[in-house]
């Protein structure tokens, strides 16, 4: 007998521990957690889904007959690929064994005896989430079947030739992940599981059901778990990973999305995949906050379900309070089974819950009747003069471009179609794709406070040649007559990063500004970000008003309560003088604002590599005495951002020359007409943000290999009239 148990050592550190020799299993790439206390939760073992597992070697002599095998486990999340509970097999050899758990909590169990191949899937009860359950398969050999039971219940049973014996392969043995002897990429591996587990018992002989109702006895099976939020110390070393912008704890993240204000907080909801770093199973992340800026992980607010419309996914939508003040979800719900697969549902909050963790759903209230067949999703609801208003964005098959269905109702339950909410001409816009997705309406208020025109945003989805962007047209949005009549013909870009900024959701704040939530998408490749252990992050929430009847934006005023601590200030200097003192000024988290008289601003930022080295050795700078070590300063590469006045382009580009911004023409220039030229820019690890005057921003992604980053003035402009540097606090516990 073989009995696996996961405990702690003196040192803090998890150890694999059995009772007899058999299977020898060593933690893998679960050794890159540097808090390792986040491995043991609830007296279990933590396998997060797509780096922890345990892997050794079998004896093919081991368990040649009858055996039973036994866990005891919590699932935290499912996966639609299957993923590994045991796994000694190989399917091209059709050769050893395996149980691994599938969508929404079923259990199979295969095996093979050289010539055949034999799976069978649980029946009736699965295995919930976020609570213990107890497995045990029971391999008859000379009976000729298989038994698995769950939580002392037999589900099913396996009947193959008897007195044949199991063939086990010459590959390893897995615990918490599948294999099936064809290998996983290493760029993205499937196949692990993600939960808890406390044990695992491994016996020869059949234990009958009297014996299995006995040791499941033993266990406080159907106990729920509070749910496994991932501890975000892991990344605490991570130069990539920002730290004052809006972030999820870790794993997947994309689409911030209806961001709404209720009892005093405001909330957000983000696509997510709780089970690894890739666009997978898509749940609804959630954030709570006081301010847009200082987030707190919650619960998951939405899961796929079974035998519920969406078990193939909960893709974005919108909240809003209803006309008696109770918070509502509007999501699209994904069922693979049907066509068109998605729906429009909605959930309602349970009453007396303050911080809005617990969800339940009342069904689809919107099923697709037009556009694109199957392009039907991301839903944007309000609520205005008594009645309800529903944008979701989808594609019109007669001119071949995206757009939105506009839907009115009087209760938010039953939709009436008022078609498509916005006439254009596609071919004048055809970088805004065949498909729209996260259609946005917001009023926009001028300077003296009054509702002045509305902003739509769109997210351009199924482009030809194009890198996802997000676009916006203004125009008047006419709230009796159901309609929205546009100002300008093409539709703008709302940031010129090139692709950094997408994903929009937005919202009016209690105190009537209009916000906007994007994604800032990661630009590194799947290996990288699997790696790493976390996918993109949200942009800063942003302010959009109107000023001498244009587009202004800008961070939320929160975010400068971050400022923690100046580094410099200067006025009236040049470029050189600036550079001087900005010359041992490093960091990770930094605001900056430039202002400068004349025609041309340009800032470089650059990774800064920190070297010490003793004093035998040649680059050692004047200063270094004989016993000290001397600090010595490689710069990795630049990037420049920079605004011409003359030409209004307002672009980045590396230090090579190759092009960071996005500029497609006339449309895309700025003017601030006779204004001095002033940059800010929130640099956060990888993300850095600039914004031009309030009139345009550029969004980018800035990886190094150094420590730090630091930022230097272009020398060849004009006077700097104003110059600004803060160091900016992170947001989050860990």
């Amino acid at each position: 007998m073989i009995q696996l148990t996961f405990k702690k050592d003196r040192k803090g550190q998890f150890l694999c521990c059995e009772e007899e020799n058999g299977i020898h299993f060593l933690l893998n790439d679960g050794r890159k957690y540097e808090n390792r206390a986040c491995i043991l939760q609830e007296d279990g073992f933590v396998f997060d889904g797509y780096s922890t597992w345990f892997e050794g070697t079998q004896e093919k002599g081991d368990f040649t007959g009858d055996f039973t095998i036994s866990f005891f486990f919590a699932p935290q999340e499912y996966s639609d690929e299957g993923d590994g509970i045991y796994s000694h097999f190989n399917a091209t050899g059709k050769k050893g064994f395996y149980i691994r758990l599938l969508k929404h909590g079923k259990i199979e169990v295969g095996f093979g005896d050289g010539r055949s191949l034999y799976s069978f899937t649980s029946l009736g009860e699965r295995a919930q989430k976020n609570r213990w359950s107890m497995l045990t398969v029971v391999f008859r050999q000379e009976a000729g079947w298989c038994d698995l039971y769950l939580n002392g219940r037999l589900s099913n049973r396996k009947q193959f030739r008897r007195h044949t014996p199991l063939d086990w392969p010459e590959a390893p043995a897995f615990l918490g992940r599948y294999e099936d002897g064809a290998g996983n990429p290493e760029t993205v591996r499937t196949g692990i599981f993600c939960g808890l587990m406390k044990g695992v018992l491994l016996q020869e002989g059949c234990l009958s059901d009297t014996q299995v109702k006995a040791l499941h006895a033993q266990y406080p099976c159907g106990e729920e778990l509070a749910p496994l939020i991932p501890d975000r110390s892991r990344y605490l070393s991570d130069r990539q990973r920002p730290q004052y912008h809006l972030i999820a704890p870790g794993k997947w993240m994309n689409e911030p999305h209806a961001p709404f204000w209720f009892q005093g907080n405001y909330h957000i909801f983000y696509q997510a995949n709780p089970h690894a770093p890739l666009w997978n199973h898509l749940q609804w992340g959630h954030l709570i906050s006081d301010d847009m800026v200082h987030w707190k992980d919650l619960p998951l607010a939405l899961e796929t379900e079974e035998n519920a419309p969406d078990p193939d996914g909960c893709w974005s939508g919108s909240a809003l309070t209803d006309k008696n003040g109770q918070p509502r979800i509007y999501y699209t719900a994904g069922n693979n089974e049907k066509f068109p697969n998605q729906s429009v549902a909605m959930a309602m909050a349970a009453a007396g819950d303050g911080q809005l963790k617990k969800w339940n759903k009342y069904g689809v209230v919107r099923e697709q009747t037009e556009g694109w067949r199957g392009e039907f999703r991301d839903p944007f609801v309000w609520l205005e003069k008594d009645t309800y208003f529903m944008l979701v964005g989808t594609g019109d098959e007669n001119n071949g471009g995206g757009n939105a269905v506009l839907y009115s109702s009087p209760d938010g339950l039953e939709w009436e179609s008022l078609g498509f909410l916005l006439d254009y001409e596609y071919e004048k816009n055809r970088e805004t794709g065949h498909v729209w997705e996260l259609p946005v309406l917001l009023p926009l208020r001028d300077e003296t406070g009054e509702i002045s025109c509305h902003i739509l945003l769109l997210c351009a989805c199924q482009i030809e040649n194009e890198v996802v962007e997000t676009y916006y047209f203004l125009g008047h949005w006419d709230c009796e007559g159901k309609t929205f009549r546009k100002f300008h013909d093409r539709a703008m870009l709302l940031d010129l990063g090139n692709g950094t900024f997408t994903g929009p959701s937005g919202f009016v704040t209690p105190d009537q500004r209009s916000v906007v939530f994007t994604i800032a998408q990661g630009k590194r490749g799947p290996e990288e970000e699997f790696n790493s252990g976390w996918a993109h992050n949200g942009g800063l929430p942003v302010e959009l008003s109107l000023a001498e009847g244009e587009l202004r934006l800008q961070p939320v005023r929160e975010i400068y309560g971050l400022k923690k601590k100046r580094l410099l200030r200067l006025e009236a200097v040049s470029a050189r003088e600036a550079n001087r003192q900005l010359e041992k000024i490093t960091g990770n988290r930094l605001w900056l604002r430039l202002c400068v008289e004349g025609d041309y601003a340009a800032a470089e930022i650059c990774g800064i590599t920190e070297r010490c080295e003793e004093e035998e050795s040649s680059s050692l700078t004047e200063n270094c005495t004989a016993a000290a070590s001397c600090r010595k300063y490689e710069v990795e590469k630049k990037g420049k951002i920079f605004y011409n006045r003359d030409t209004g382009l307002f672009a980045a580009q590396e230090e090579n020359g190759r092009p960071l911004g996005k500029c497609r023409g006339r449309e895309d220039l700025v003017d601030i007409k006779g204004e001095s030229i002033c940059m800010e820019i929130f640099l956060d690890h990888s993300m850095l943000e600039v914004y031009l005057n309030q009139r345009k921003s550029m969004t980018l992604r800035n990886y190094i290999q150094g420590n730090t980053r630091a930022f230097r003035i272009d020398e060849n402009m004009g006077r700097i009239a104003e110059f600004e540097l803060w160091e900016m606090d992170a947001v989050y516990e860990g």
